[in-house]
This record gives structure tokens, sequence and C-alpha cells, in this order.
């Protein structure tokens, strides 16, 4: 589906689009420039840069709007690095503009306790009711949020979410989340769930709740990191959500003789995405898969990837706070006194001719950090450079810096 076009227009000794397109998914055809639709990722380059405003998108807003109307069930998929359209700012990047659309986009989440401490005078109890995990038997509230237009409902347990072991604490919230749906006032079609954490929904809606709500509902899991997968004892996991043992194989959630929790999520999810393209293609092969490629390169026609972006309203080094001195690309300067600050504040010689090297990340070997830790003190002592380092992660990498 074209979601881009261009209009006619002199592009002789432009093709400003060409030159920023970040996939060369833009050719040149007697004179005018084309979108190579196979190959555009979407990104919105093409239509920020243009001088002669020569894009447009090709909309169906009015026949969404006309199904959503007519009552007839809609499926949406926004591409969130889409940048030509909805800049919304914020938490409500992305449920803004399905809101705008007509579709009520809405989000679930543990109550945890760096969000209550922040948000406490603002949440309004909705109800509350008890949680069977086994033998366990745990309070539960619902608490309702609106932020930036977005309403957020927030699973509360002071024993949960205070620090508990994480198998349990996901496994409360899982159970939390599918009793809890059918009193929140409103039915979604759609359930979207992000990583091993919540990755256990649609198994339990599909074999533990059929003929109730939730067993009719849709299931969408997005796999962000598929490293981790929430790798736990079948008779722990049996324990705390009644799993039968007919689960507990290859075919549905066992895996290297543990329960793995982003498996079962690949099983039974009607539909499964990641952070890009490239991406949704690597995890199917045995390199980077993690022991789940089978079953994904099985379901590739309903695993997709959708390139992940940030909000450059929200990352925008013109108009962040947080700055010392506030910088775009035509005004760099900002950027040289900026590296100044940095170099000072943590106490290095001030120049603006050394290059400076930064990584934030998680300091982990799949990032890449067996390659620093071996790299790093050779290029130190060789070149002339500034490096600084801002995560946390493996303790060995942790010592190492």
């Amino acid at each position: 589906m074209d979601v881009l076009r261009f209009k006619q227009a002199n592009c002789k000794n432009c093709y400003k689009c060409v030159r920023f397109c970040p996939v060369k998914s833009i050719r040149v055809y007697q004179g005018h420039a084309q979108i190579i639709s196979s190959d555009c990722i979407l990104c919105g380059n093409c239509v920020s840069v243009c001088p002669q405003h020569a894009k447009e998108d090709i909309s169906d807003v009015a026949q969404i709007q006309e199904l959503i109307a007519s009552g007839q069930q809609v499926v949406v998929s926004v591409d969130s690095s889409y940048i030509a359209y909805f800049d919304t700012p914020g938490f409500a990047g992305i449920a803004e503009p399905l809101k705008k659309l007509g579709f009520d986009a809405r989000v679930i989440t543990p109550y945890h306790r760096c969000i209550k401490d922040k948000y406490a005078s603002q949440v309004e109890h909705m109800f509350d009711f008890y949680v069977n995990l086994g033998w366990r038997t745990q309070y539960c509230g619902i608490e309702r949020l609106e932020l930036d237009g977005v309403c957020i409902y927030l699973v509360d347990s002071e024993f949960y979410f205070g620090g508990q072991a994480e198998g349990e604490q996901y496994a409360f919230f899982t159970r939390a989340v599918l009793d809890a749906i059918p009193n929140l006032g409103f039915k979604p079609d759609i359930v979207h769930c992000n990583d091993w954490h919540t990755a256990m929904l649609p198994m339990l809606a599909k074999t533990q709740y059929g003929g109730a709500m939730q067993s009719s509902l849709r299931w969408l899991l997005t796999i962000h990191n598929i490293a981790y997968q929430g790798k736990f004892g079948f008779d722990y996991v049996q324990d705390l959500l009644g799993v039968e043992d007919k689960y507990y194989t290859p075919e549905f959630m066992e895996l290297n003789g543990c329960a793995d929790f982003l498996k079962a999520g690949c099983v039974f999810a009607d539909r499964i995405n990641t952070v890009s393209p490239t991406y949704a293609n690597e995890i199917k092969t045995a390199y980077f898969g993690e022991g789940l490629e089978g079953i994904l390169d099985a379901r590739s026609h309903e695993l997709s990837g959708i390139i992940n972006g940030i909000d450059t309203k929200v990352f925008n080094p013109y108009t962040d706070p947080a700055l010392p001195t506030r910088y775009n690309k035509g005004r760099l300067n900002g950027k040289k006194l900026c590296k100044l600050a940095l170099q000072r504040d943590f106490g290095l010689e001030q120049r603006e001719d050394v290059p400076v090297f930064a990584m934030v990340t998680r300091m982990t070997e799949q990032k890449g950090f067996d390659l620093v830790e071996r790299m790093l003190d050779e290029l130190m002592q060789y070149n002339d450079m500034q490096f600084f380092m801002l995560g946390s992660g493996d303790k060995e990498y942790e010592s190492f810096m």
C-alpha cells in the first residue's frame, strides 16, 4: 500500500529528497523524483526536506472514520517513526494520533513506586479485588490516571511492585490484567503486549478463559529484545498460573528445559512485530533467534517489523531545557558550548578540537560491550580522544569501567 506520492514539481538540480533518504528508496525518472514503495520505510525525511512541498500523503483517514462509524472492526498499524504527521510530543505520541482517528487507545501498566511517588495525587481509585496465584491470594487495586489525554490503568500491589522476584511479579500482573479487563468499562478489540513480561497474556486468555470476554480479544506481541525471554522452571510457572502439563512441550512453551514466557507469546499471539524490518528477519535465523527462530520462521506471514524512532518534539536540542546551551542545524555553535560544558562537568580538559565518544547503553555482551572492553585501552592509548559512558548491566563490565 502506498502512503506517500510526489506531485509534479521542478526537481531538476535539486533532488534534496534523494540525498536525505536514509534507505535510498527514491529514484529519478525523466527529471522527476519517484518513491520506490517496496523500499520506503516511511521516515518522512523527504516530506520534511522538499523545498517545493512536492510530497503528499495518500490518506485513508476518511475511509477509516467511515468504517469506525459503521461499527465494523478496524485494525490499525502505526509507525511511530513516521514524522511527517502526528507529531504530538511526550507520552501521547502514539495514543493521541489514534484518538484523532477515532480509536480508543489506552494503557495498563504496573503501579510502580516511582509512578506512585510522582502521580499519586492525580490517580482515581476504580475498584479492587484479590488475585489468586496458586496458593497465594494478593490484593490488587486498579487506579486510573489521565496523562497527556491518555487513559492509563495502574495495577496496584505494594507486595509485588516493591521489589519481589520478577517471575512472580509479572505472573501477578498478567493475572491481574486478565481479571481486571471485564471491569474497566470498555472492551478493547486489540491488546498490545510488550516483551516477555506480558507475553503470557494471550496464552492464558485462550486456554483458561473460554467463553469469557478475554478469550474473544485479539493479541499483538511486540518483541523489543529477543535475548530476554522470561525463563523459569515449569513447576514454578504451573504453581503460579495453573498452566496445564500439556503445554509444557516444545510445541507451546518449553525451551531448553524451561518454561519460556516469550515463546508462549510467540505461539499464542495473533500477530507479532518488532522494532524494524531487519530485526524481524534476523530473529528468524539461528544466529539471532535465541532459540525462537523456529516458531518465528513458521509464523513469518504474521511477523512484521516497524522502524523504531524518536519523538523529535521531545528529543530536540533546540528546545531541550536540560542542555546548557541550545542549538539546531543552523546554529551549531551551541553544540560546541555543550561539549565544553560536558568536559568541565566531568573534570576533563576543555578542548574543542578533541573528539568525544559517548555510549549510553546496557552494559551487556549483546550490546557489543565485550568489544569495548577489548579495545578501549588501546584506543585511549594511541588516540587523542575523550570517552564518556552512561549505563549499567553485567557486573563484569561495570567493574571494568
